[in-house]
């Protein structure tokens, strides 16, 4: 969205606070006016268990807000991610957003469903779910807006906060279409299936096991040659542990439109999760043919199974539907054509900027 910004010409000063990262500082600073860094981590071993007997969600607390001072004489401040909402309590200004993209009190509640988490887990997550539905009742009156990047998402958060029901709306995810457009390859004729994300985000990590541990080996019964290709940062030992002679851990890649061109199929089997996924609409611009499950695809109504996508609902479904499209090249070309279509027309980021900036 910050590449939007020269289009429009206003001043914008970020401030981050977890990591630093000087290769994103120099990537920022080509479309704003100053970067600046502050760490507002706590230190300590105890702070998940102080965040459990203060009733504080975990991602909120490890954060020190009481070491943010912003002076007044910005017009907006915007508060990007959901952990960053608490941040607002030592701060004055003209007008407050919240960039929460997800719903987080709906995400630990999918979460705690899940059949692989243990017992443990299980209460873990719905406590957070609890402290996540508590926190936001009492900061959302703080803020002027509340996005989210899913409608489904900004619905269920009305229906919850009937008092904040003129704050909260939904914005839709744009993609650089002109970056995501496999056209510069060649067509893989490779029987490639890739899954992308950041391998330690929970839901995907359980996305690229459920599929190489359940799925990946019924297919492999059909046709030994295919390769399942798993394409992200961050992957642990579970993850690397797939790895076999027709299972691909690659890592961070320089080019993913490269590794994503590669592929014959895009699957997303999301078991849980929340909001609109960047990988889809990435693989759609892509012009994949792409096989992904209910929760990957919420928010993205021009998706339509059998029409420009297949939706599986039952393992059986999803060995079905990859052996399908990795043995019929039309239906890559028709399902991949649609999509690209559908983001050109419906997912540009100016439309997010100017929902967000009023312009």
């Amino acid at each position: 969205m910050l590449k939007e910004n020269k289009k429009f010409n206003n001043r914008i000063d970020l401030l981050y606070y977890d990591e630093k990262d000087e290769y994103a500082e120099m990537e920022v600073k080509k479309y704003i006016d100053n970067v600046y860094y502050l760490d507002l981590r706590k230190k300590g071993k105890s702070l998940r268990i102080m965040s459990m007997l203060k009733g504080i969600p975990y991602g909120i607390y490890q954060y020190d807000e009481s070491r943010l001072y912003i002076k007044n004489g910005y017009d907006k401040i915007i508060f990007d991610q959901p952990l960053s909402m608490n941040l607002i309590s030592n701060i004055n200004t003209k007008e407050s957003i919240l960039m929460a993209y997800d719903s987080m009190s709906l995400y630990f509640g999918r979460k705690s469903k899940i059949d692989s988490t243990t017992f443990i887990e299980k209460i873990y997550n719905k406590m957070q779910s609890k402290y996540y539905k508590k926190i936001q009742k009492k900061l959302y009156s703080k803020f002027n807006k509340v996005f989210f990047v899913s409608e489904n998402d900004a619905s269920y958060e009305k229906e919850m906060y009937a008092e904040f029901v003129s704050k909260i709306d939904n914005i839709t995810l744009g993609v650089d279409y002109n970056k995501f457009d496999s056209s510069r390859y060649s067509n893989s004729s490779s029987k490639n299936i890739i899954f992308t994300g950041i391998m330690d985000y929970p839901p995907n990590k359980d996305a690229a096991i459920f599929f190489a541990t359940k799925i990946f080996p019924k297919i492999i019964e059909k046709d030994n040659e295919v390769k399942f290709i798993i394409v992200g940062k961050n992957s642990d030992k579970d993850i690397c542990n797939l790895i076999s002679n027709n299972i691909k851990v690659t890592g961070f890649v320089d080019d993913i439109v490269e590794s994503i061109a590669s592929a014959r199929v895009y699957v997303s089997p999301l078991r849980f999760g929340t909001g609109m996924k960047n990988k889809v609409l990435e693989a759609m611009s892509c012009k994949r043919a792409i096989v992904a499950s209910e929760t990957s695809v919420e928010g993205i109504s021009q998706l339509e199974h059998n029409k420009n996508i297949y939706i599986p609902t039952t393992e059986d479904e999803w060995v079905y539907y990859v052996v399908k499209v990795l043995n019929d090249n039309t239906i890559n070309d028709s399902f991949g054509n649609q999509c690209r279509k559908i983001i050109l027309t419906n997912y540009s980021w100016e439309n997010a900027y100017v929902k967000v900036f009023n312009k």
